[in-house]
């Protein structure tokens, strides 16, 4: 009790002031230190709203307040400790306060102040570069499929067009052959003479009950009937003419355009464009004449483009102009004769019509492009005469000492007057004046500047002028020398000139020239190839020549000039007729006496003799030669020697252009009967025992065994020949028949194409098979490039490079193709190189002058594959060509071709499909050449057999 009992202020104050002396406070008791010790886990966080209730002064009032009222519980020390403490509290935490706030502004600040990091920028940057860099590898695969896509779209165009024509003439041929049927079904419609029967009763047939026609139905029927009619009769008074592009292709210019011109022609057409709805719907008989102009001209283009063209089809739009054209006449004859046995109202004829109508728009439009264009040059031309008429006028109106014919001058004048007529109906009155008066004016203009420009030089009248013609070799340009006679020692004049001629092109045998005609109608002989033993020749011959006129003396360099004289004498004057104006002047100039006078003499001149010639011979030869003369005429730069062997070469192209000439002129002769002179060649061989029939016996034979019983000949003969080109082993020149001698280097040249394709099949098969692709797959750029190989000048590495080219070869597999292309090249190499040597050593022995003699040859026998997959590759080609040649109805030969794609993918040749077409082609226009001439011959063979 005495602990419970208040102490007295005198007390309180004592404690006081013994604390003021100590220097410090004593420990309260434990009654009252135990108000101010909390347990601390049960403390709140001093915050904003708690600070106050949990400071030491608060808790103190708060306990003060809950014990006994014993006495007055708050004195002076107790209250100032409490301010003291929250005064200090709120000070502390006033300043964290102030000091975290001056943290964060000079973060702020400093963050403020530093230069940002841009990261959203180089992110943005980034992104950007990535997706330029997505865009150009899409673009580049876009491209790539689409160049892709393009390809393969040329190529499904090109077969479609291909499928198409094919198409076309089946059903041409197909039509034909109804007609044909039709025609012989007509015919045999008369009833047979028969027995008379007996005589029976016969059955009362009861009348067939019609039903009767309305007036309409009647009507319609009438009218129906009356429209095909006179359909009809428009379609057969336009085919009454005969006009279709292979006769006028192989007439005339003259007689196509009077055909074409002439009124029941123009009366015809136009009745017949008018039903098909391809005139004009105005009513305008101008106009209609303009189109039937248009579509007669589509015939006139098409049969003869030299005549009709201005640059004969050798432009772009001459070209597109000559393909419309085809694509309108084409489907035009193909209507004329469907309509001849077609119903004129079927789906056929509509469609056909639609085609025809479509084409003829076409036809019109690029015909006027190209009449607008053509029209432009014609002006261009005719003005540019009519100036150069007027500057002849000009320049010889004051000349009187030339004394210029007044018919002369007459004749320039109506020449300018049909001229300003012909463009007046071209371009209308006033605007052919303007343009004459402008043209006149400009080249007068430019005339009158051309003589001041001349006016300081000397002139010098033209009637004193020497002529161009004067200065030829008639006039010696050095002193004569004393003439000496020639020496016996010096070779003759006829050996110099044989040696030179042997520098020429030698023509083959007629029956050679007539032979290849027959095979090919556009055959042409070729300048002699430039052989390794000729090049020999020749330098030798020009080395002789340069040296014999350096040292052997003027005798011998006037016996090589005489021979050059003669041999160009000969050569030109077998070009021209003796009507020919320039027939005098070259036998005037090309005299040998008086030019082997000038030699000896030494009053020749070389230089003026070429001169002379260029002149001549550009006159004489062809436009394609022009540039060859002009070439020679403006060498001044080259010896005698050079400048010789040149004009010998420029006189035998132009001998070779007048031969072919004149075998384009006798081709549809030699065509007709050419097979009449082989005949009979070989008949005249077989009765002077040149030969025999032992190889041709043994050839048909062979051919007979591997086929089954009784067998037509155009079977044997498909089998015959095909097993010839086609034999995978050595062919020796005793397995050719002697029918077949003169083809005897078409065979070899044949069988080197047909092994070259066999061996590139087989690296593309093998190529796909190794890749595991499809091997029907077609791969035409591989194709082209494999192609475009020479073989006598390559390697396998080279061809399994440019298959690599185009994909991605792994190299297991290119080691093993590499390994594989070693195998199969040297049988294409050795064909191919037999072919050119037999070509090469025939060149030969024409050069010079002896016979030529196959048997003799000595050729590469491993001509032969080895490898399985060529060798099925050939035996496939060999069965398909054998089917293509044995086919003897159009029926199957449309089946046999049309199946061709087919049948060759199926055997590893999908992209040779148009080569093996072209080897079929050659192997039947042998076949029908062959038959023609020997066809006596093989009859005799075969009833041997």
């Amino acid at each position: 009790m005495a602990d419970r009992t208040p102490k007295s202020p005198r007390r309180e104050s004592h404690m006081a002031t013994n604390a003021d002396d100590n220097g410090h406070c004593p420990a309260p008791p434990a009654r009252v230190a135990a108000r101010f010790v909390r347990n601390t886990s049960s403390r709140r966080r001093s915050s904003a709203n708690s600070s106050r209730r949990s400071s030491i002064s608060s808790l103190h009032s708060h306990y003060s307040n809950l014990s006994c009222h014993g006495g007055p519980r708050s004195t002076h020390i107790a209250q100032h400790l409490r301010r003291a403490s929250i005064i200090e509290t709120r000070k502390a935490r006033l300043a964290e306060r102030a000091a975290h706030a001056e943290q964060v502004r000079l973060r702020a600040a400093a963050a403020k102040a530093q230069p940002r990091a841009s990261h959203s920028e180089e992110k943005a940057a980034a992104a950007q570069a990535a997706r330029e860099k997505l865009l150009a590898e899409i673009t580049a695969r876009c491209e790539e499929e689409v160049r892709r896509a393009k390809r393969i779209a040329e190529e499904n165009r090109e077969r479609k067009a291909a499928e198409e024509a094919r198409l076309r003439e089946e059903l041409d041929q197909k039509y034909a052959g109804v007609a044909r049927r039709k025609t012989m079904h007509q015919n045999s419609l008369r009833r047979p003479r028969t027995a008379s029967l007996a005589a029976v009763e016969e059955k009362k047939i009861s009348p067939v009950i019609l039903q009767k026609m309305s007036k309409a139905t009647a009507a319609r029927t009438i009218q129906r009937a009356y429209r095909t009619y006179t359909a009809r009769k428009v379609i057969d008074d336009f085919s009454s003419l005969d006009i279709n592009f292979n006769k006028l292709a192989n007439s005339s210019f003259e007689d196509v355009t009077q055909v074409i011109s002439a009124q029941r022609t123009i009366k015809a057409t136009t009745k017949l464009l008018r039903y098909l709805g391809m005139l004009p719907v105005d009513d305008d008989p101008a106009s209609e004449r303009g189109a039937v102009r248009v579509f007669l001209s589509a015939y006139l283009i098409l049969s003869q483009p030299m005549q009709a063209l201005s640059y004969g089809g050798g432009q772009p739009q001459e070209q597109e102009l000559m393909e419309k054209a085809k694509a309108l006449i084409e489907p035009f004859e193909s209507y004329i004769r469907s309509s001849s046995y077609a119903t004129l109202h079927s789906k056929m004829i509509r469609d056909q019509q639609e085609e025809v109508t479509f084409a003829f728009n076409t036809f019109t439009s690029a015909f006027h492009a190209w009449k607008a264009k053509d029209m432009t040059v014609i002006i261009d031309v005719m003005i540019g005469s009519f100036v150069n008429l007027d500057l002849i006028i000009q320049s010889t109106k004051d000349d009187h000492d030339g004394r210029v014919g007044e018919d002369y001058l007459n004749a320039i004048r109506q020449e300018q007057a049909k001229i300003i007529v012909r463009l007046k109906r071209m371009m209308g009155p006033e605007a052919a004046l303007n343009k004459i008066k402008l043209a006149v004016r400009r080249a007068r203009r430019q005339k009158a500047q051309e003589k001041k420009e001349r006016a300081g030089e000397e002139l010098v009248p033209r009637s004193i002028t020497p002529s161009a013609d004067v200065m030829d070799t008639q006039a010696p340009l050095t002193p004569p020398a004393t003439p000496r006679a020639l020496s016996r020692s010096e070779p003759a004049p006829s050996s110099f000139i044989t040696r030179l001629g042997q520098t020429m092109t030698v023509l083959p045998t007629n029956r050679e020239i007539a032979h290849e005609i027959q095979i090919n109608g556009t055959f042409e002989v070729q300048q002699q190839p430039w052989t390794e033993s000729r090049q020999h020749f020749v330098n030798a011959l020009r080395n002789s020549m340069r040296e014999s006129m350096a040292n052997g003396g003027s005798q011998t360099a006037a016996s090589w000039t005489h021979a050059m004289v003669v041999l160009i004498r000969g050569k030109l004057m077998g070009l021209i007729s003796e009507r020919h104006p320039l027939h005098d002047r070259l036998d005037g100039v090309l005299d040998p006496k008086l030019i082997e006078q000038q030699c000896r003499n030494g009053a020749f001149s070389y230089d003026a003799f070429f001169d002379t010639i260029a002149s001549l011979i550009a006159q004489l030869c062809s436009p394609g030669r022009d540039a060859v003369v002009k070439a020679f005429a403006d060498n001044k730069t080259s010896d005698t020697i050079d400048r010789l062997f040149e004009l010998i070469n420029i006189i035998d192209l132009m001998s070779l252009d007048h031969i072919n000439f004149q075998f384009r002129m006798a081709s549809k002769a030699v065509l007709e009967r050419g097979h009449e002179h082989e005949h009979s060649m070989f008949e005249k061989d077989l009765e002077q025992q040149i030969h025999t029939l032992d190889h041709t016996k043994r050839w048909w034979h062979s051919a007979r065994q591997s086929l089954g019983s009784n067998p037509s000949g155009q079977l044997i003969y498909a089998r015959a020949i095909t097993d010839l080109v086609f034999q995978n082993s050595h062919l020796k020149y005793a397995q050719i028949p002697e029918t077949l001698s003169l083809d005897y280097l078409r065979i070899l040249d044949l069988r080197a194409k047909a092994m070259q394709m066999v061996m590139f099949s087989s690296i593309l098969l093998t190529t796909k098979l190794r890749l595991q692709r499809n091997r029907e797959a077609l791969w035409s750029a591989d194709k082209s490039r494999l192609a475009a190989v020479d073989l006598l000048t390559t390697d396998a590495n080279r061809l399994v490079q440019l298959v690599g080219t185009s994909r991605t070869i792994p190299e297991p597999v290119k080691a093993g193709l590499l390994n594989f292309v070693a195998r199969v090249l040297p049988p294409a190499v050795a064909a191919a190189r037999n072919s050119r040597d037999a070509e090469a050593e025939r060149q030969t022995c024409i050069q010079e002058q002896r016979s030529w003699k196959p048997a003799e040859l000595t050729l590469d026998a491993s001509d032969f594959f080895s490898e399985q997959i060529a060798t099925f590759i050939l035996k496939s080609l060999r069965e398909h060509v054998f089917a293509r040649l044995s086919a003897v109805s159009a029926a199957d030969k449309a089946r046999v071709t049309s199946g061709a794609a087919e049948t060759l993918a199926r055997a590893g040749m999908p992209e040779w499909v148009a080569e093996v077409g072209g080897l079929v082609n050659m192997l039947e226009r042998v076949r029908s050449v062959d038959l023609q001439a020997h066809e006596r011959w093989y009859d005799l063979v075969a009833a041997d057999a």
